[in-house]
């Protein structure tokens, strides 16, 4: 996603759509940044940024002009609008012409997804997407056409200790991530995305696969999308070999390394042919 928004000029606008606190880091990129979610915290409302403007709407009704928006970001949202083909209606109508969607959906019958349910009971999630039954209903309802997808791998992130205050509004079944002992915390995370990623590739599975991200525009854009195979459990930010300094000692072909993003210890495993 980065690498498209990174193409955009100061002229552009964007529409993050269910943005709650920021799909991106809007303050690295030149364009005028529209964030809406139907519920926004209060701290959110009052920011005054450069270039951002902050309301709040339901997705299915947004209120903006007809074609006034360069680009859209649906980035892990789709799944909890229970309206999502009236927010495709809408999307279509404020795109411009020659404007793209992004959509990060997570795969509905992976083992992220389910365990997400679980835990949260459901944690919002109203809708289980397929990779091809998403691509059929985007392109019939915007009329636009896929033009670059790419494999989301899982960091399990939403199992991170939480705060005591951030537990306060958590369902009762997933108060054990604030019970559990830190240490004993962090080696199951770790292990969690260790283990899906080696039996993935040792099995040819997709224990390791949180979902997919999709590009859909009238034409294609220039920069392909990369798939990162190893992604932080910490901060979910995708972590290619070459962008690791230095590796601890490595055991039996695992390199454990500090994420180069948010600094959290993580395990490196070779991708398979295909991922970063």
């Amino acid at each position: 996603m980065d690498s498209l928004l990174s193409q955009l000029t100061a002229g552009n606008v964007v529409l993050d759509l269910g943005c709650g606190y920021g799909s991106f880091h809007y303050e690295a990129y030149p364009f005028r940044t529209l964030a809406t979610d139907l519920h926004l915290p209060d701290e959110l409302l009052k920011i005054r940024r450069p270039g951002v403007e902050y309301f709040q709407a339901d997705s299915n009704t947004i209120p903006l002009r007809n074609e006034s928006v360069d680009a859209v970001i649906c980035h892990n949202t789709l799944e909890h609008f229970a309206a999502y083909e009236e927010t495709l209606s809408e999307i279509r109508r404020v795109l411009k012409p020659n404007g793209w969607l992004w959509i990060a959906v997570p795969n509905g019958d992976g083992l992220d997804d389910r365990l997400y349910r679980f835990v949260f009971e459901g944690g919002g999630h109203v809708n289980r997407f397929t990779f091809n039954g998403l691509v059929e209903k985007v392109q019939t309802i915007t009329g636009l056409s896929l033009v670059q997808a790419c494999d989301l791998f899982s960091s399990f992130v939403f199992l991170a200790k939480p705060t005591p205050e951030r537990a306060a509004g958590f369902p009762r079944t997933a108060h054990f991530l604030l019970a559990v002992p830190e240490e004993f915390h962090r080696f199951a995370v770790i292990a969690l995305n260790t283990v899906t990623r080696l039996a993935d590739k040792a099995l040819g599975s997709h224990y390791s696969l949180y979902g997919w991200g999709f590009v859909f525009a009238h034409q294609r854009p220039a920069l392909p999308l990369p798939s990162f195979f190893n992604v932080c459990r910490q901060c979910g930010s995708g972590c290619a070999e070459t962008h690791i300094q230095h590796f601890r000692k490595g055991v039996f072909g695992m390199r454990p390394y500090e994420c180069p993003h948010c600094g959290e210890l993580n395990v490196f495993v070779r991708p398979p042919t295909g991922h970063l």
